[in-house]
């Protein structure tokens, strides 16, 4: 019996060493091994509610976890935001906020979180592209002509948004402020009575969502001068970019995309990524995102961080020169 407990030892050592080092890797293999929740800081019914339940729903089947999606509207995003900032660096929490994750820091004087420490950015899902609208009689024809009919009655041509601070509003400033032009910016509560003021002839232009906008533009309801990112979008192909009607570098997008909390370990990120990339990849969701409006995202994390920073650093320098509060 003397001569097996060296070796009975050196049995235990390695069981205990094995022991201690299988939680690690257990819990790595096996996330998610609960539902997986995405708090979407909007009311249900809307874009990002539609592409936050169908990359959800592919997820959930791929993963075999519920994807739960929870509404949180309210304070501008930061009711959600919140909950991801406070809870665990686990995953199984993640915001679904708009481009408002990066334009209410500029905006909101009392901003409670700095987005690139308290977050960890995911992937884009979906970016809904802005177009420039007027009425179909406007008789501004393109861009320039808006322009020079701007600079040929400073103060008289009204152009409309969603509300204080949002991206149309802030697309529409930055826009006129590169036009050097002097129009008014009048606030709605919401995208639908301000395009019913633009048909009114209340408002003379405005920056609209292609989510909202697509169907009115191809049905002719509206008119689209241009689109807002720097390159065209595709359910639209013929009309062309504000950089190139003359403003070159202009460069406007309304992204959605997903936050984790910040500390979430890599290989909890990695598989994260790799099932939003899968389901952004399908042809279902392709074809409704389309219809929407919507064109897939599917950025590496590393990719979209730098985003991230981006338009952090240049929403902040807009709302700063063109002097943009929320009241």
């Amino acid at each position: 019996m003397t001569q097996k407990l060296p070796v009975s030892r050196r049995h235990f050592n390695m069981a205990l060493g094995a022991a201690l080092a299988m939680p690690l890797a257990a819990r790595a293999q096996a996330f998610p091994s609960k539902p997986i929740r995405i708090l979407v800081p909007f009311a249900a019914g809307g874009p990002t509610d539609l592409m936050a339940r169908a990359v959800g729903k592919s997820m959930s089947a791929s993963m075999g976890q519920p994807v739960i999606i929870e509404n949180k509207p309210g304070g501008g995003g930061v009711i959600a935001m919140g909950e991801v900032a406070r809870g665990p660096a686990d995953g199984y929490t993640l915001a679904f906020p708009s481009i408002l994750a990066v334009t209410n820091p500029a905006l909101m004087a009392n901003y409670p979180f700095d987005t690139l420490r308290d977050f960890a950015p995911l992937t884009v899902v979906g970016y809904i592209p802005h177009a420039l609208v007027v009425r179909p009689d406007f008789p501004a024809k393109d861009l320039p002509a808006l322009v020079a009919m701007a600079k040929a009655n400073p103060g008289s041509v009204n152009y409309g948004s969603s509300g204080n601070g949002t991206s149309a509003h802030l697309g529409a400033a930055l826009f006129a402020q590169r036009a050097d032009i002097k129009v008014t910016h009048v606030p709605y509560r919401g995208a639908a009575p301000a395009v019913q003021d633009l048909l009114g002839g209340q408002i003379q232009f405005m920056f609209l969502d292609m989510s909202s906008a697509l169907a009115q533009i191809k049905t002719g309801k509206l008119r689209a001068l241009a689109v807002a990112p720097a390159r065209r979008f595709s359910g639209l192909p013929d009309v062309p970019t504000v950089a190139e009607q003359g403003y070159p570098g202009f460069d406007v997008h309304g992204w959605y995309g997903l936050f984790a909390r910040s500390g979430t370990p890599a290989p909890v990120m990695q598989t994260l990524y790799a099932e939003v990339k899968k389901a952004l990849a399908s042809a279902e969701i392709r074809d409704l995102f389309e219809n929407y409006g919507i064109e897939a995202g599917g950025m590496t994390p590393g990719d979209y961080t730098e985003l991230v920073r981006k338009d952090l650093a240049l929403w902040k320098r807009t709302v700063d020169q063109l002097q943009i509060t929320l009241q």
